[in-house]
C-alpha cells in the first residue's frame, strides 16, 4: 500500500496545480488572458515543486518581483486569491527537497512573505480599498504597523507550510525506515530458517551415514580375516553391509528430495526399532543389551524419531571409540512426563590407543540439539573407564520445561567429572 502510494505521489503537485487554477478562475470569474500571468506563473511553480524545487521557488520569486516592479498586473486585476497558491509551492517544494541546504526553505518563505508585502504597499489603490481608509500620509509609524501585520500573516502562512512539509516528510521517512527495518527482519528470518534447515539435514546426515560406515566398515574388515577360516559367516555379514547401506540410501535419499522425517506422521525409525539396532551392532562385535522400564507415552513422530538418534549416536560412538567387547548398556525409564536415556559403555583402557580427550564433532552437538528441541537436554559423564551419556526428554514438549534443562534429573557415575 506504501509503495503504491509513493509511487502516485509525483502526480499530486500536478494534479494540485490543474484544480487550483480551475477553482481560482471559477470563483474570480477569471478568463485566460494577461492578467491572469502571475496565477498561471504561481500555479507553473506547484506542477514542477516536487520535481524540480529550486526551479519552482525561483519562479515564484521571479513572478513576485514582477509584479512588485509593476512588470505583472497590479492585485486588482491578477486577484488577491492568487496568494494562496504560494504556500502550496512551499509545500510541494520541501517534499521534493534532496539537498542539505534545508535553510533555504523556510528563508524562501520568508521572503516571499516579504515581496508580497511590498507588492501590498506599492499598490497604492489596493492598501487603501483593503484597510478601508488613507494610509498613504498618516505617518510612517501607522503605515510600518499596516505593514508587520501583513507581512506575519503571509509569513505565518508560508512557514505553516512549511512545517507541514517537513512534518509529512518525516512521517513518509520514518515509513521507509520501518519498511526497511521490516525487509531487513524477513531477510533475517529466511536467513535462520535456511540455516537451521541446513543444520537439520547436516545433523540427519551425519547420524545416517556415521552409524551405517560404521557397520559397514567393521563388516568389511571382519570378512577380510574370516573368508578364509569361517567361510559360513560371510553371507551373514554381507547381508548386515547391504541391510545397512540399503537404510544409509533411502535416508538419505529421503533427505536429498526434500522430505522432512521430523514432520511426518510416519517416521523413518520408531523406538522399537532399537531392538534391530542393537542386533545389528551385537553381530558387528560389540554387545548391546536394551533395559526398559515402564511404559512410553503415545509419542509423536519426532519424539519417536528423536530417541532412536540419540541412541543411534550413542551405540554409534561407543562402537567407534570405546571397548567393543565389554559392550554397552542402553537404558530408557519411561514415565507419564518424560522418557530417560542412559547409554553406558567402557573405554579402551590402553595408554597408546586412550585418547585424552573426548572426540569432538557433530555427534555430541547434533543430540544436543536434538533434544533441545523437543525440550530436553543431553549430558555426557566420563571417568577412567567408561562413558555416558544421560539424556531427558519431556512428554509435554520444550515450552513446560524450559527450565528443565538446567536441573539434571538422572544420576551421575559415582566420582565421574562432567
Amino acid at each position: 500500500m506504501f509503495t503504491t502510494i509513493q509511487s502516485l505521489r509525483l502526480l499530486a503537485a500536478p494534479a494540485t496545480a490543474m484544480l487550483l487554477m480551475g477553482a481560482l478562475f471559477i470563483l474570480e470569474e477569471r478568463h485566460f488572458d494577461q492578467k491572469s500571468a502571475l496565477l498561471v506563473a504561481l500555479v507553473t511553480g506547484v506542477a514542477v515543486a516536487e520535481i524540480l524545487p529550486a526551479a519552482a521557488l525561483g519562479l515564484v520569486f521571479v513572478a513576485l518581483i514582477l509584479q512588485s516592479l509593476k512588470i505583472f498586473p497590479l492585485i486588482l486585476l491578477s486577484g488577491v486569491l492568487s496568494y494562496a497558491v504560494v504556500p502550496v509551492v512551499i509545500f510541494f517544494a520541501v517534499i521534493g527537497w534532496k539537498t542539505r541546504n534545508r535553510w533555504v526553505l523556510p528563508v524562501a518563505a520568508v521572503v516571499f512573505a516579504g515581496v508580497i508585502t511590498v507588492s501590498w504597499f506599492t499598490d497604492q489603490t489596493w492598501i487603501n480599498f483593503i484597510f478601508g481608509n488613507q494610509i498613504y500620509g498618516r505617518g510612517l509609524l501607522r503605515s510600518l504597523t499596516y505593514a508587520f501585520l501583513i507581512f506575519g500573516a503571509f509569513a505565518a502562512l508560508n512557514l505553516a507550510a512549511w512545517a507541514v512539509g517537513v512534518a509529512v516528510n518525516n512521517v513518509s521517512r520514518s515509513r521507509r525506515t520501518q519498511l526497511a527495518a521490516e525487509a531487513r527482519l524477513r531477510e533475517t528470518a529466511t536467513e535462520l530458517a535456511v540455516e537451521q534447515e541446513r543444520n537439520r539435514i547436516a545433523r540427519e546426515l551425519h547420524d545416517v551415514l556415521a552409524h551405517s560406515l560404521t557397520v559397514i566398515v567393521a563388516q568389511a574388515d571382519g570378512i577380510r580375516f574370516i573368508h578364509r577360516t569361517e567361510p559360513e559367516t560371510v553371507e551373514e555379514a554381507s547381508r548386515v553391509i547391504a541391510e545397512s547401506a540399503r537404510t544409509a540410501l533411502v535416508e538419505t535419499r529421503r533427505l536429498v528430495e526434500g522430505f522432512s522425517t521430523e514432520l511426518s506422521n510416519y517416521p523413518t525409525h520408531k523406538v522399537e526399532d532399537l531392538a534391530i539396532l542393537a542386533d545389528r551392532l551385537s553381530y558387528s562385535g560389540m554387545p548391546v543389551t536394551i533395559e526398559t522400564t515402564g511404559e512410553p507415552w503415545d509419542m509423536t513422530a519426532g519424539q519417536q524419531l528423536t530417541v532412536y538418534r540419540l541412541a543411534q549416536e550413542s551405540l554409534t560412538n561407543a562402537f567407534k571409540h570405546g571397548d567393543r567387547s565389554q559392550g554397552t548398556h542402553l537404558r530408557l525409564v519411561c514415565t507419564a512426563a518424560s522418557l530417560e536415556l542412559r547409554s553406558r559403555s567402557s573405554l579402551i583402557t590402553s595408554p597408546v590407543a586412550t585418547p585424552k580427550t573426548t572426540p569432538s564433532g557433530r555427534g555430541i552437538a547434533g543430540m544436543r540439539a536434538r533434544a533441545a528441541a523437543v525440550g530436553g537436554w543431553v549430558e555426557t559423564v566420563r571417568d577412567e573407564e567408561t562413558f555416558e551419556v544421560l539424556a531427558f526428554l519431556p512428554s509435554a514438549g520444550p515450552d513446560q520445561y524450559a527450565t528443565a534443562s538446567s536441573k539434571p534429573r538422572l544420576r551421575a557415575l559415582e566420582g565421574a567429572q562432567p
